[in-house]
């Protein structure tokens, strides 16, 4: 804040920016100048580049989420409800992109090896038994 409202009239642009008799009032963030500093370094182009590679890797799953799955907004509300919901996404976008670099039918068999080397007796309940094209 600008705390002498009376050095507005001395600038050559009062009444110009202002309507009031006393001066204008000017807030700042408490950290402006740290704002400032980081906008000027995202601006040089070495941060370009280190932004460039963020959009590649980082904005990736929150892309595919939100147009792909069409998800633009969490169903549940509290903290708890976000988390959940957010690593039910996690989870489905992680497993897709197993699918697409492995294939479903790699990732099958990945799983039932995971579970008979730990001893997973509720996997032999589920039912693997689906339709997938052969390969070739």
């Amino acid at each position: 804040m600008m705390p002498e409202k009376t050095i507005c009239q001395w600038c050559p642009h009062f009444g110009v920016c202002t309507t009031s008799k006393q001066g204008r009032t000017i807030a700042r963030l408490i950290n402006e100048e740290v704002k400032q500093k980081l906008e000027a370094q995202y601006e040089q182009s070495e941060s370009q580049a280190i932004y460039k590679l963020r959009q590649q890797k980082a904005e990736l799953p929150f892309g595919h989420i939100k147009h792909n799955l069409k998800v633009d907004a969490f169903l549940l509300r509290g903290l708890d409800g976000v988390k959940a919901e957010a690593s039910l996404l996690a989870s489905c976008f992680n497993i897709r992109r197993m699918i697409t670099l492995i294939s479903a039918r790699a990732l099958i068999e990945k799983f039932k090896k995971l579970a008979s080397l730990r001893g997973a007796f509720l996997l032999h309940r589920w039912n693997f038994a689906l339709r997938l094209p052969s390969p070739g």
